[in-house]
């Protein structure tokens, strides 16, 4: 794992508007980025300053993801070629299939003073990450502990 935080504002794209598009859009309103969401049916509340596009990503041709840097994929994909051309030139995350993903978003908490991160090593587990996220911002010592 190479622990990073990006520090340009990200073009994220996620395909699929349902609870998993809703779990990822919590997760990214903590860093400044632009949001597209491509779906065919938006089953979630979206924030306002989010693009709309209502299409299927088997709509999508490949010119079509080249302006975005963070690619979520947030339904269940039954043909992965697109997924694989992809997975050559950008940063992609399949919420469905992590093997198809070429990085894991951790869990991540913060308090403007300190973030923490944490990713389940082996078998994915967000519930535990985030639940060990939670217990650290929990346990932070302050000054006067150091």
């Amino acid at each position: 794992m190479l622990p990073i935080i990006l520090k340009k504002r990200q073009k994220v794209l996620i395909v699929g508007a349902g609870r998993a598009c809703e779990i990822k859009l919590k997760v990214l309103s903590r860093i400044e980025c632009d949001i597209t969401i491509v779906a065919d049916q938006f089953l979630c509340e979206l924030p306002s300053d989010c693009t709309k596009i209502n299409k299927t990503f088997d709509q999508l041709d490949y010119e079509f993801f080249q302006p975005f840097d963070l690619i979520y994929i947030a339904i269940k994909l039954d043909d992965t070629t697109m997924v694989e051309k992809l997975y050559q030139t950008k940063m992609i995350n399949v919420l469905s299939n992590p093997a198809l993903s070429n990085f894991i978003h951790p869990c991540t908490r913060d308090d403007n003073d300190i973030m923490v991160s944490v990713n389940s090593v082996g078998k994915p587990n967000p519930k535990r990450a985030c639940g060990y996220a939670n217990r650290f911002m929990e346990y932070k010592p302050t000054i006067k502990d150091l």
